[in-house]
């Protein structure tokens, strides 16, 4: 079986969501990470047509913005790129 690593995150979650996941853990004899895991792997591995989809946008764009030119996966890479040039920013203020 692979050994599975973890990183730490911090998670700013609505109070109503938070009382109903600590009651949902405790009911199903689990912790809230495990509880948290499960729902994240359910919820990645639910095939796309069955996912959730927003009944609006969660960002109006302009008519003429440059990124209604790009594919979902060029909207993906932008992101990612981004997110890791955030994290390489964080691991050398750490080691500052």
């Amino acid at each position: 079986m692979q050994q599975s690593t973890f990183m730490r995150t911090t998670l700013d979650l609505p109070d109503d969501i938070l009382r109903r996941a600590k009651i949902a853990a405790v009911e199903r004899g689990s912790s809230m990470r495990q509880l948290v895991i499960d729902a994240l792997r359910r919820e990645m591995d639910a095939p796309a047509g069955k996912s959730r989809r927003l009944a609006t946008a969660p960002v109006k764009l302009a008519h003429d913005s440059p990124l209604r030119r790009l594919s979902p996966q060029e909207v993906k890479q932008i992101d990612t790129a981004a997110e890791h040039a955030e994290d390489l920013r964080r691991a050398r203020a750490l080691h500052r």
